[in-house]
This record gives C-alpha cells, sequence and structure tokens, in this order.
C-alpha cells in the first residue's frame, strides 16, 4: 500500500463511441475505477460502505484531456490522495499511454452517511493512515472555481435516464451526468469531445428520474452547461 495507485487498463468496447474513441463518461470510469481501487486498500471505498454504511461522494473535478484515447488503448491510470480535511478528500490523477500524459484531473470528494444522508467526518483512523501528495495537484484552486450556469432562458436538451445509471449507492453514477452532457453536446451542434472540464455535482439525480434536461449556453470561456429536474439543479459547469 503507497501513496499512490495504478491501475493499468486496456480501453473496452463498452465505453468507445461509434468511432471506437473513449467516451466522456469513459473517462471518469477508468478514474472513478482507479480511485475505489486505491480506497479500498485502506478500507476507505466500498468496504466502508458495507462496514460503515458511508460512502464518498464525487463534488468537484476539472479535467483537462490532451487526447481522448482509442478501442484497446493500453493505459495507466495513476491516481493518489492529495488530502482529507474534515469531511473532504481531495483527489489527483494522471493518465498515460506510454510515456504520453493524456488525461489530468483534480476531484473533491465528500464523505456520506447512507442511512441519515447527510455528510460526516472521515473517521480517524482512516484519515489518520490515508497517504496523501498535497504537493502534487493539477488543478489548486478547484474550490474556488466560479462556474455560473446558463441563463434560464436557454433551451434545454432532454435526456433519458436509465435504469443502469443507477449505481449501488442508489443514486445516478457521476458518470451518467457526463453522458448526458456529451448527448447534449452532439445535440446542440457542438464538438463531443472536449478538451477541458470543470463540473460541480450539486444534488444527485432521483433513482425514479426519467429525465434530465441539458442547457449549453455559449461564453467567451467555453459553453456553460446544467442539468436540472423540475424545480432541481443537478450540476453546472463548463467545458472547452
Amino acid at each position: 500500500m503507497t501513496d499512490q495507485f495504478i491501475l493499468a487498463a486496456a480501453v473496452p468496447f463498452s465505453i468507445v463511441d461509434r468511432e471506437q474513441v473513449l467516451l466522456l463518461r469513459g473517462v471518469f470510469e477508468l478514474l472513478q475505477e482507479a480511485a475505489i481501487k486505491h480506497a479500498d486498500q485502506f478500507a476507505a471505498g466500498t468496504r466502508a460502505m458495507v462496514t460503515r454504511g458511508e460512502s464518498w461522494i464525487l463534488n468537484r473535478m476539472a479535467a483537462d484531456i490532451a487526447r481522448y484515447p482509442r478501442y484497446e488503448e493500453p493505459l495507466r491510470v495513476v491516481t493518489w490522495s492529495s488530502g482529507i480535511r474534515s469531511f473532504k478528500g481531495y483527489r489527483d490523477f494522471r493518465v498515460y499511454r506510454g510515456e504520453e500524459l493524456l488525461i489530468s484531473a483534480s476531484t473533491l470528494w465528500l464523505y456520506f452517511n447512507l442511512t441519515t444522508k447527510s455528510l460526516c467526518r472521515v473517521p480517524r483512523e482512516i484519515a489518520g493512515t490515508f497517504p496523501s501528495r498535497p504537493d502534487a495537484v493539477f488543478c489548486p484552486d478547484l474550490e474556488k472555481l466560479h462556474l455560473p450556469p446558463p441563463a434560464p432562458t436557454t433551451a434545454a436538451h432532454e435526456v433519458s435516464v436509465r435504469y443502469s445509471d443507477v449505481d449501488g449507492n442508489g443514486h445516478v453514477n457521476n458518470t451518467a451526468y457526463l453522458d448526458y452532457l456529451q448527448t447534449a453536446l452532439v445535440r446542440g451542434g457542438f464538438p463531443p469531445r472536449p478538451r477541458r472540464l470543470e463540473i460541480q455535482f450539486l444534488r444527485e439525480i432521483p433513482p425514479d428520474a426519467d429525465r434530465v434536461a441539458v442547457r449549453l449556453e455559449v461564453r467567451d470561456s467555453g459553453i456553460a452547461f446544467d442539468l436540472a429536474g423540475p424545480g432541481d439543479r443537478f450540476a453546472q459547469g463548463r467545458v472547452a
């Protein structure tokens, strides 16, 4: 058990698009898998969900995608904790093809009690023993990013929520949010593979939701977006 975890993987056919290029959802699926496996080494991942009734939920992410890999490309996903404070956990990622850096990302996770549906402090025995590298962070200002949503009058693209989008925590998985976003980008006539993604997850999409409305607004800094339902905004951010 070290201060970083390396996941060796080849891009599977299940997460590539019609051109056999990694889906936006697939990018985060790889990052999520590496994060879970690393956290499980310290009983802070899926094992915490079983033994403690607690789990991590993604709150923010900033990612730079220099190139989207293709089907069967061998990848090396490197991840490490950049710190744990109270109920917050910070984690960074780098994805390589050989020596080529493909993806850099910083994430903020919140520790959550599944029974009370509330945030809770990371247990001392986890926070005190989990190794971290606070000096190696792709986006050190992640929490300070200002991500205003599109104007309320912006036209929306409705995307269906599927049974498979709901994960073991009982809510729509974060990877599905990126799937809805990529679908809306294509429907809006925008490039489907953004090179920069910044997103804030505001609240969970209910497992019984049947549709999500995705709004896209062009701005100087890129395309502002949000995902919403009747009376609720689930996420907002920007792509470029």
